[in-house]
């Protein structure tokens, strides 16, 4: 543990356990536009992957763009109304203090987040999360790169924290998410046991180095 240079966080589903939220938001887009209800199966398949990407598999992979940024914003709104009825809103159990411990022994943090700009914001606000992150280690999606378990987005990450894949410990709760960490050449990786997750599928895979069902039995040396 003293080799660690930095922790990586996903968002959704890891520091903010906020995954019915998007289900209940996304069986709606389903029922509106896709051609049948919105499976759990197909939940965790797309659990971790952009807003792009999920439309495309629900409701068509030829939509024009104008159409695609218009249901996005739609689920957005419906899963921030879902969220703003249930606050107040809390981060997952022991991160702040995983944050101040960190920062305590100079060890830096980031988000590398499937969540566009847009959201991050309502994030950054209820959770005041720039007491913690640097604006530039919150990595969000950008419209450009490729989703997780594309490499992409750690790779990003990687390089705004000036770091190397062995040298940090990556917090996530989809199987994209633990791919999309491993393809960068990230070795140590914990699933978070976070309610809504597939839990059977990332604490069984090679990739996993432990499961948490709180960062408070996390410890860090």
């Amino acid at each position: 543990m003293k080799t660690v240079k930095a922790l990586i966080f996903d968002f959704n589903g890891t520091l903010f356990w906020d995954t019915v939220h998007h289900q209940k938001a996304w069986a709606a887009i389903a029922d509106k536009y896709g051609k049948h209800p919105y499976t759990e199966r197909e939940m965790h398949f797309l659990n971790g992957r952009t807003n792009n990407e999920t439309i495309a598999f629900l409701v068509g992979k030829d939509l024009p763009p104008s159409q695609v940024r218009e249901i996005a914003e739609e689920k957005e709104h419906l899963y921030i109304r879902s969220c703003q009825a249930s606050m107040p809103l809390s981060l997952a159990s022991g991160a702040v203090e995983l944050f101040e411990k960190a920062r305590g022994s100079g060890i830096k943090i980031a988000i590398a987040t499937s969540a566009g700009a847009g959201n991050m914001a309502w994030y950054r606000k209820w959770f005041s999360l720039d007491s913690y992150f640097p604006e530039e280690l919150i990595i969000t999606d950008d419209n450009k790169r490729a989703g997780k378990p594309d490499p992409a987005i750690y790779l990003d990450t990687l390089s705004a924290l000036g770091e190397e894949g062995p040298s940090c410990i990556v917090f996530e709760d989809t199987r994209n998410g633990i791919l999309s960490a491993a393809r960068a050449g990230i070795k140590t990786i914990y699933a978070i046991a976070s309610p809504g997750a597939d839990i059977e599928t990332t604490a069984a895979m090679g990739e996993t180095h432990g499961l948490l069902s709180s960062f408070e039995q996390f410890v860090l040396e």
